[in-house]
């Protein structure tokens, strides 16, 4: 009569201190917990039992084993375990280093019937845990339970291993490993300063070779064309399809050959991404080249190509570099390169999520969180046509556009490497003097003060002039204000002797000439030593000597005289709760060093520019009252000499530096420039 197999009963984790005083002919399960009472309880279930060792030390080594892959300290009913050692290696390769944590949860003994020639079995609980942060899933965990079965041998009076790979994980056979790839996130947009996007994910296509392809293109056209014996394409019908395909996208021939030639059989070689709503390649030129393809995919791009590309930067894919500093970006996902996507990468790009298959099936996954949108202080309209206007000058030069109310950067345009006006420094000519001025009035010179202004003046040996053409009638004792207007260079050298470069300094700053790390990208805003001398300071106090500036930073000197009080511009808008936070920690006062009644004074001084100084000669431009300082800078030596100019200038809530790397003066070569970019303003507003 067969004998009915056996059947496991749960019992307590604790056995009972006083036996039973007779057994059923049934075989009998036991529960040994792994909790508050700890590993090791002893089985008195029968004689042999009592003598027979506990089997969790066996389930602990046996789960320390599927994490380490040392199987040295157990022994397999059968065999050996080096299908559960190589096991574990296969499975974790995806995982780098990564190991799990295995633990067991429970071991459950199930006896034989008394008389039965079996042997006692336990099925052992694990729980495996991967912590998954070093392969790109910040915080979390992949968590799953297996069972293996522990048999006990009287032979060696100790518990052996079943060698199956289910152990490991319930899918697995050996055969099909695990495989990790990212969930990539949907990348924020950049918006304007009215929330419309600049930047949005687009459809784009990567054009390149698939060299696997290569051979069986050529084959569709010729049968009995043959590959180098291996299944592929011959070095010389590489050659031909990567050139083929640089020509078609415009890139060279020769170097992407040899990239083509250099990958591996199986390869896919990019050659270029193309917009897709672009028609400058079509798919019937990609498909005509042997092993040509163009694969979907989706990218974030300008909505228009040409607004700005130095601002808003670029998108490509995660290079060498990248990884060594940031090893768990994505290899095959895509990252900010440059401007506000490089600045702003972290809000922009989001958390990519993970994905874990095996045979196919989806066995883990984390939901990638996606990017939050970068809202810009810019404006579409005053950005083109500050591009307009520098394209139309002929010279390196660059225009800013900053409003005065809130710090935005309105337009920052360049042509050549001066570029947009934020990074490079120059000498900021008599557009300096607002600086000057500002030390003046602190010193307790008035608008309305009488001051000399000699032809000429020497500070410590060294000669200062007025510039040739400097009207007579603005010589010897005039108003501080007539002194602006006309650029007496003589008043603010002489004014050397009654300030120090510290104070220069301080004024330099209290205008918005300093350090800016909350703008959205890096910037150089200006230097102003504060330890300047004698004629050196002279030389700064006219712009000239050490002080330098770049667009931006005389822009924010514009904008801090028309908003009264110190302005700290940005690109890139603060979260207003930030902007919030930094103004309770700052306090309402913190932030300015210039004071309404000094913003007032020194928007007298610059009141008569326009109407009776250097800017005179200009044509009304439409809208509100222009006030203005112009600026020569001469660079240079002997016949290498020549000069930057400069204007600056705030108009109603805008102000703008305009800059010319090589021109004549600030207010023959300057002047028409801001009266063409104002006026356009005045028409986009309009």
């Amino acid at each position: 009569m067969m004998t009915a197999p056996p059947q496991p009963v749960r019992s307590s984790a604790r056995p009972s201190a006083h036996p039973p005083a007779h057994r059923s002919a049934r075989p009998s399960a036991r529960l040994i917990g792994v909790g508050a009472l700890g590993l090791g309880v002893a089985l008195l279930l029968s004689g042999c039992a009592e003598e027979r060792p506990d089997p969790e030390p066996t389930a602990e080594r046996l789960a320390e084993a599927l994490s380490s892959g040392d199987f040295e300290e157990l022994d397999a009913t059968e065999g050996d375990l080096e299908s559960l050692s190589s096991g574990v290696e296969d499975f974790g390769e995806a995982f780098g280093e990564v190991r799990p944590e295995v633990t067991v949860s429970e071991v459950e003994v199930t006896e034989p019937e008394e008389d039965s020639v079996r042997p006692p079995t336990a099925a052992v609980s694990l729980h495996h845990a991967w912590a998954l942060d070093e392969v790109g899933a910040e915080g979390e965990t992949w968590e799953y339970d297996t069972e293996a079965q522990l048999t006990y041998s009287e032979d060696e009076e100790s518990w052996l291993v079943e060698p199956e790979t289910t152990s490991i994980h319930e899918d697995f056979t050996g055969d099909q490993t695990p495989s990790v790839s990212a969930v990539a996130p949907e990348r924020g947009k950049i918006l304007d300063g009215n929330d419309r996007a600049l930047v949005s994910d687009s459809t784009v296509y990567s054009i390149g070779i698939d060299k696997t392809r290569i051979l069986s293109d050529l084959q569709v056209e010729d049968e009995s064309v043959e590959g180098d014996g291996d299944g592929g394409a011959t070095e010389d019908q590489q050659r031909q399809a990567a050139t083929a395909l640089a020509e078609l996208v415009d890139i060279d021939p020769v170097v992407f050959a040899d990239q083509v030639v250099g990958h591996g059989d199986d390869a896919f070689v990019e050659a270029t991404v193309h917009r897709a709503d672009s028609d400058e390649i079509t798919a019937a030129e990609v498909e005509e080249i042997p092993g040509a393809v163009a694969r979907e995919q989706s990218m974030s791009l300008p909505t228009d190509e040409d607004l700005a590309p130095s601002l808003i930067g670029t998108v490509g894919p995660v290079t060498a570099e990248d990884l060594e500093e940031d090893p768990d970006l994505d290899p095959a996902g895509l990252i900010g390169q440059s401007g506000v996507q490089a600045s702003q990468e972290e809000v922009l790009g989001g958390e990519p999520g993970m994905r874990i298959t095996m045979a196919g099936d989806t066995v883990y996954e984390s939901e990638a969180v996606d990017g939050e949108d970068v809202r810009t202080s810019l404006d579409p309209q005053i950005q083109q046509l500050a591009q307009d206007v520098v394209d139309g000058i002929g010279e390196e030069s660059s225009i800013v556009a900053v409003r005065p109310s809130d710090g935005g950067l309105v337009a920052a345009a360049g042509q050549g490497y001066v570029g947009s006006g934020l990074q490079h420094l120059y000498a900021p000519g008599s557009t300096f003097k607002v600086v000057t001025a500002l030390t003046m009035l602190r010193d307790g010179v008035e608008p309305g003060s009488t001051v000399q202004c000699p032809t000429s003046t020497v500070i410590h040996g060294q000669q200062f002039n007025n510039v040739p053409g400097y009207p007579g009638s603005s010589v010897g004792s005039i108003p501080f204000r007539t002194a602006v207007a006309d650029s007496c260079n003589t008043v603010f050298a002489d004014n050397a002797s009654d300030v120090d470069a510290e104070q220069l300094n301080r004024a330099a700053q209290d205008l918005g000439i300093t350090a800016n790390e909350d703008f959205g990208l890096p910037v150089q805003m200006g230097s102003v030593p504060p330890d300047s001398q004698d004629n050196l300071l002279a030389a700064d106090m006219l712009g000239q000597g050490v002080v330098q500036a770049s667009p931006l930073g005389m822009a924010t000197v514009m904008a801090s005289v028309a908003a009264g009080e110190t302005v700290r511009p940005h690109l890139v808008v603060p979260d207003e709760e930030d902007a919030e936070d930094d103004a309770d920690e700052n306090g309402d006062d913190a932030d300015s060093g210039l004071t309404a009644e000094e913003a007032e004074a020194l928007t007298e001084l610059l009141e008569g520019t326009v109407d009776e100084g250097t800017l005179d000669g200009m044509d009304s431009i439409p809208g509100e009252h222009v006030f203005a300082k112009t600026g020569t800078a001469e660079v240079g030596t002997g016949d290498d000499m020549y000069s930057h100019t400069w204007v600056v200038a705030f108009q109603g809530d805008l102000a703008v530096a305009i800059f010319v790397e090589e021109g004549d003066f600030g207010s023959t070569t300057n002047g028409p420039i801001l009266h063409e970019f104002l006026s356009g303003v005045h028409e986009i507003r309009r």
